[in-house]
């Protein structure tokens, strides 16, 4: 990727990274378990392979998806361990980024979400949109 595809892949990012949070609090919000919880994952997991494309805009996909899952799953661990809901207990909204109970079935929504942000990303950088710009290589009319 050449630098100037970095802005426009990190503009990306953030629109996407935008969106899959707000879809991530409606669904975390609205939609009754367990649908609203795995969909919370799977939105969550979307949102942290935003959030690394957002930081590293260059790095390859295949990167970008290990960092991504190992952060959830890392976070998924911490759970495991009690230090989660011991952070929740002093700081509420950390309950957003952290959780609180482990549970297996978090750990395949996990990949689930990261591999269909993987699936977008690819596919967008393939249709050439985040490399070249919808008009690039046009003649002005």
């Amino acid at each position: 990727m050449t630098r100037a595809t970095s802005p426009r892949r990190r503009t990306a990012a953030g629109v996407a990274l935008t969106l899959v949070v707000v879809a991530g609090l409606v669904v975390a919000t609205q939609v009754p378990d367990p649908v609203g919880d795995v969909g919370g994952d799977v939105l969550y997991a979307a949102a942290a392979y935003a959030l690394a494309v957002l930081v590293l805009p260059r790095a390859r996909t295949v990167v970008v998806a290990g960092l991504a899952l190992g952060w959830c799953w890392a976070v998924e661990a911490l759970q495991a361990t009690g230090l989660a809901a011991a952070l929740n207990d002093e700081v509420p909204p950390a309950a957003w980024l952290l959780g609180s109970t482990f549970a297996v079935r978090d750990l395949v929504c996990y990949a689930a979400g990261v591999g269909l942000a993987l699936a977008a990303d690819a596919t967008i950088r393939r249709s050439g949109v985040a490399r070249t710009g919808a008009t690039a290589g046009r003649p002005r009319t």
